[in-house]
């Protein structure tokens, strides 16, 4: 069996956990792509492991099962289409714990005053004392999570010692709910799928819904916001403020405003971030790799390409 590894996440691998790698294949080979283009190597795969162009998946007649390196897979959703027996499995629930707790670490940057302190920092201007009036604690807030997958089910626990008030809604819950509850929200944690579902789910009416003193977290996808309008309302400072691990555009264009607003918290798309993150995905491969070569109807994380999880 041969396998191939994306480049991008090849560029990745240090040379030790190669060595790991190749260890613990047996009987297959292993190929670390330096640039991932349509040759024998590919053509002859049985298993990808990484993000690959969707348009390389439709050239191979050998591919069997692509792992991704990600949890979004909405690019690869047009290959249902070609009728092709391909299995895709992503990691689904990987990054959850580091996203819940990036949210925690952004919503109590903006509470506890650190993303001001950090502003002034770099003006290298002390304000002291009037700083401390204008900050907050998280115990008993209003808590609004709109996801009710593993991100936010570690997110509730983590916030459980601060006896907030906790309300879930999914994509498919009634929107005059859901904005009954938005205009009470102190906290907002949307961690929402990127599908076409999803598209513009915060658009102009649930972003106005929100009140003064809500924090607008979005730790999903990018295009499930309404971003031109969330920046208008940032900056009028009708809402707190914000913390956005995704936006629209990743990078960030240069010239977002984005950049230049007090009251955000940007992280990045680097929320699911960990010291041992790549040694992990191997890990993750191997076990579904077993499960490939015993039942490949038992794969974790197999993805409905209709569905869009």
């Amino acid at each position: 069996m041969y396998i191939y590894v994306a480049k991008e996440l090849s560029d990745l691998i240090s040379d030790s956990d190669r060595k790991y790698f190749r260890a613990k294949i047996k009987g297959d080979e292993l190929y670390f792509s330096k640039l991932d283009k349509i040759d024998n190597k590919f053509l002859q795969s049985n298993i990808v492991f990484g993000n690959i162009a969707p348009p390389m998946i439709e050239q191979s007649k050998n591919l069997e099962w692509v792992q991704l390196e990600s949890t979004g897979f909405s690019e690869y959703m047009y290959l249902e289409k070609l009728n092709k027996e391909i299995t895709i499995t992503n990691l689904k629930g990987f990054f959850a714990k580091q996203v819940a707790q990036t949210a925690l670490a952004s919503i109590l940057a903006i509470y506890r005053g650190i993303i001001k302190t950090e502003n002034l920092k770099r003006k290298r201007k002390w304000v002291g004392d009037p700083i401390r009036s204008s900050l907050s604690i998280l115990d008993n807030k209003y808590v609004v999570l709109i996801g009710n997958g593993s991100i936010n089910k570690f997110f509730k626990n983590y916030i459980k010692p601060f006896n907030c008030k906790i309300i879930s809604f999914n994509s498919k819950s009634k929107k005059d709910n859901i904005i009954k509850h938005l205009r009470k929200a102190e906290l907002v944690i949307s961690a929402l799928p990127g599908t076409s579902k999803t598209n513009n789910f915060f658009n102009k009416s649930k972003l106005n819904s929100l009140n003064k003193n809500c924090i607008f977290v979005n730790v999903g996808r990018g295009n499930s916001v309404d971003e031109d309008h969330l920046i208008q309302i940032l900056k009028k400072n009708q809402i707190r403020g914000a913390a956005l691990d995704v936006t629209n555009d990743e990078p960030l264009k240069k010239n977002s405003i984005l950049w230049s607003l007090d009251n955000i918290v940007l992280t990045q798309h680097s929320g699911g971030g960990l010291d041992s993150e790549i040694i992990d995905k191997i890990d993750f491969f191997l076990n579904n790799l077993k499960r490939f070569k015993s039942k490949k109807n038992k794969l974790t994380n197999i993805v409905s390409l209709s569905k869009g999880y």
